[in-house]
């Protein structure tokens, strides 16, 4: 299994990745996380883990969520459309999405369900907050879920 890891795994981005689109780049490493259900007010604690992966033209993750989820996202640059083409993948499920700036967060817009978004409302050198949103009929953004991590 080392020369899988060795050979998905990059340490750094890829130069040809340009800086302004090097969305996912401080996500790179070890978080714990508290996953907040707002209609319940229900905290589950995790972890999450990000690498850069494929020669640093992609960011790779595995979120542990245990007793509700496991999962992993592949985070591809698209040059073509200077956004970034998502893949996650959980239990028998998988959810394509595309990720671009908007305002000055990072937002992933569901290619099945354009309503349903996840965003990188802040990303910090040690901290980081993620919500999962529906956008209701009238525009309103209703977010349903928060996430708040702390590097390890």
């Amino acid at each position: 299994m080392e020369c899988f890891y060795q050979a998905l795994t990059s340490g750094t981005k890829n130069e040809a990745l340009p800086e302004e689109f090097d969305f996912f780049g401080k996500l790179i490493g070890s978080w714990s996380i508290d996953y907040v259900d707002n209609s319940t007010s229900q905290a589950l604690k995790g972890e999450w883990h990000f690498s850069w992966v494929l020669e640093g033209m992609a960011v790779q993750d595995v979120i542990v969520l245990p007793g509700f989820e496991y999962g992993t996202t592949l985070r591809v640059y698209n040059p073509d459309t200077h956004a970034w083409d998502v893949a996650y993948c959980y239990t028998g499920r998988i959810m394509r999405l595309e990720a671009r700036k908007q305002d000055g967060i990072i937002v992933l817009t569901n290619l099945e369900d354009e309503r349903r978004k996840w965003v990188f409302a802040k990303i910090e050198d040690d901290q980081f907050h993620w919500q999962d949103v529906t956008v209701t009929e009238d525009g309103e953004w209703q977010v349903k879920f928060d996430l708040y991590a702390r590097r390890m």
